[in-house]
């Protein structure tokens, strides 16, 4: 996704004033280190032929081939979400719950 801002801004218009926005990403942590298993391995390679180069492509900002949660939570700010949590996880992927 070349403007994941941009996109969280538009679901939190759509949304009514106690409304929740539900972020699955796949599953990574913020260190690379804790990413270094299998599903980590296969998520980065997916990411770095997929993702990357479609959000440079649009001159997005690419997050990098594995967004951590500080990261999703950094760009749920900067759309005008007040809170955020994980909410669910499985090994594959995670939740995240962005509210106004």
């Amino acid at each position: 996704m070349a403007d994941p801002v941009s996109a969280l801004k538009f679901a939190k218009q759509s949304l009514k004033s106690d409304g929740t926005c539900m972020i699955i990403e796949p599953m990574a942590n913020d260190n690379i280190e804790d990413n270094l298993n299998l599903v980590g391995k296969i998520y980065y390679s997916a990411s770095s032929i997929i993702c990357v180069p479609n959000s440079l492509a649009d001159n997005g900002i690419a997050l990098g081939a594995q967004a951590g949660e500080e990261k999703i939570k950094e760009i749920a700010k900067k759309a005008g979400f007040t809170k955020f949590r994980r909410s669910s996880q499985t090994p594959f992927n995670i939740v995240y719950e962005a509210k106004i």
